[in-house]
């Protein structure tokens, strides 16, 4: 595999991240959730936003670290991004979350994002922990995140998905795991 690596995008490159939004493929994962968001297609899990709300997220989330990070990732051998990945700090707990999109799924560019996304949050960023919510039906997600080093806590969550409940794990890893885990 080529060599991954993780990059803010300028105001430019954000037009990749609507078009994956719009792709009913890539936002598979996301369909059937009671999401309150304008633009979102339960059936389909796609979002749609506006110039406005376009302008309005990128001030809201470009350099605002450590609070909020967000950037592409890349393969060195290809010319666009290939997904995202980001965190944001709510109530004390890094929340983070990953998207690739649907034709570079299963080749293994999660786990090497989340390793970026950790050097990014543990050593420029001096957090604490970076926590997600992974449904445990999505084995290969799991398997990315703890091959990363991630952890499976005793926290749940369970939604209704398509009226059916699904039940989510949280994923952690802190920055004491991280730099054992570089150590070892």
């Amino acid at each position: 595999m080529s060599n991954i690596y993780i990059k803010t995008p300028s105001f430019e490159e954000i037009h990749y991240r609507y078009a994956w939004m719009k792709d009913e493929k890539t936002m598979s994962y996301n369909s059937g959730y009671n999401i309150e968001l304008k633009g979102y297609n339960k059936r389909t899990g796609t979002i749609n936003k506006t110039t406005e709300e376009k302008i309005n997220w990128y001030n809201n989330w470009i350099n605002k670290e450590p609070d909020k990070y967000f950037a592409y990732i890349y393969d060195e051998m290809i010319e666009e991004p290939i997904g995202e990945i980001y965190y944001y700090l709510d109530n004390d707990i890094h929340n983070m979350g990953i998207v690739i999109q649907n034709k570079y799924r299963g080749k293994g560019y999660s786990y090497q994002a989340l390793k970026e996304l950790q050097k990014v949050a543990f050593e420029k960023n001096n957090i604490n922990e970076l926590s997600d919510f992974i449904p445990i039906d999505r084995i290969a997600a799991l398997k990315s995140f703890r091959k990363a080093g991630f952890v499976v806590t005793d926290k749940e969550r369970k939604k209704f998905v398509f009226d059916k409940i699904e039940t989510s794990k949280q994923l952690l890893i802190t920055k004491n795991m991280y730099f054992k885990n570089k150590i070892n």
